[in-house]
């Protein structure tokens, strides 16, 4: 069990994927600017933000494995280093080709720190772990509300200064050290490995699934905003604040929530939040409307990633990291489909239409899986009589 230092080490790595994937965003267009002399530049400024994405996507099932072999801890404070080092290097370089591809080593680093501290969280025992991964769900939502206006300000100072924010991993690392080593042990003695994949086909395509809708608050609704005439910068944002708001409010409830109503019937409520919310937002011509449909988006979404960590590390034989990492790659990768998806609806049914068939899939979805739910207790009931 890891003393206090150790667990708040681990409650930081929610921090990683919103600041290596997400927060440099707000940078690209003064980097292609910068490099506007330069073949290409609007495309490689393009691939800083997605090469990271897809290498996390990519690397997250071999950091499983490589955490079922050398240790949560060991990946964990290696990644930290490598985040830091290769976080800020472009700050010091004036090739873009290279800058990008040094995107792609922090991708890699992106799915170590993230797999392994949510890997260390799932050994954590039974009666604190769903509590530990609300709350690291939690630290997301707070980074998010205090990581981008930060890089905003930073990026107003010039391309090269947001870059520094990848220094924050160096504050982690002494936290991580004191995390407990994982002594090998007889092989008799270890707990059993969760085979395969570690995680169920299911919870695959659900992941994948909710992956996809993942994408509607920061890279869709600023077109169908613009569709219902709404471009003013300030107001565009207005649906992420109220995003950041809500999941704030859900991964902060998210321990008392599992304790009351259980892994299954949060999964139900992702799939229903997410569908209403998409399906308002779908009908929505207000701003108002728009954001607090979005809202309701949000609180789906902020608690389907603790407990999809919740439900792997209860399956896992006490080994969560193998299954973890391929819940991670099904949730982003397929995330480099949704413009390829929301395009062609767009282009046969309109803008508002993407919101709506999605919303419609996961209602139709949600609908599915409480009726198999609801027929496998009735079974099970029947054979305990």
């Amino acid at each position: 069990m890891p003393g206090q230092a150790g667990l708040i080490a681990l409650l930081l790595c929610s921090l990683f994927p919103l600041i290596g994937l997400f927060a440099i965003g707000i940078d690209l267009p003064r980097i292609a600017d910068a490099f506007k002399d330069e073949p290409n530049a609007q495309l490689l400024a393009q691939l800083i933000g997605g090469g990271t994405g897809l290498a996390f996507a990519l690397s997250s099932p071999l950091v499983g494995y490589l955490i079922d072999r050398f240790g949560y801890r060991n990946i964990y404070i290696g990644s930290l280093f490598i985040f830091a080092a290769i976080g800020v290097l472009p700050a010091f370089l004036d090739n873009l080709p290279l800058i990008v591809i040094t995107r792609f080593i922090l991708g890699v680093s992106v799915a170590g720190t993230i797999t392994a501290g949510m890997s260390g969280l799932g050994k954590l025992p039974d009666n604190i772990r769903a509590r530990m991964f609300g709350r690291n769900a939690m630290v997301s939502s707070l980074g998010a509300i205090i990581c981008f206006p930060l890089v905003g300000r930073l990026a107003a100072l010039g391309w090269r200064v947001p870059f520094a924010i990848h220094l924050i991993a160096l504050l982690v690392i002494p936290l991580a050290l004191t995390l407990p080593s994982e002594r090998r042990i007889p092989q008799a003695a270890r707990p059993v490995r969760a085979r395969g994949l570690g995680v169920s086909t299911g919870l695959l395509l659900l992941a994948a699934f909710v992956g996809l809708t993942m994408f509607f608050g920061p890279s869709f609704a600023p077109f169908y905003l613009v569709s219902i005439g709404i471009t003013d910068p300030e107001l565009a944002s207005v649906h992420l604040v109220t995003m950041s708001c809500c999941s704030l409010i859900m991964t902060t409830s998210y321990g008392w929530l599992h304790s009351r109503f259980g892994t299954t019937s949060l999964f139900w409520a992702t799939l229903f939040l997410v569908g209403c919310g998409l399906v308002s937002a779908g009908f929505s011509s207000a701003l108002p409307v728009f954001a607090a449909s979005m809202g309701l988006v949000a609180c789906g979404l902020a608690i389907f990633t603790p407990n999809l960590g919740s439900a792997i590390s209860a399956s896992s034989g006490g080994n969560p990291g193998r299954g973890i990492g391929w819940a991670m790659s099904a949730m982003f990768a397929v995330q480099v489909l949704f413009p390829f998806i929301a395009e062609s609806i767009r282009a046969t049914l309109g803008t508002k239409w993407v919101f709506l068939c999605f919303g419609a899939v996961s209602l139709v979805l949600a609908c599915w899986f409480g009726i198999s739910v609801y027929l496998r207790k009735g079974k099970e009931a029947q054979e305990r009589l």
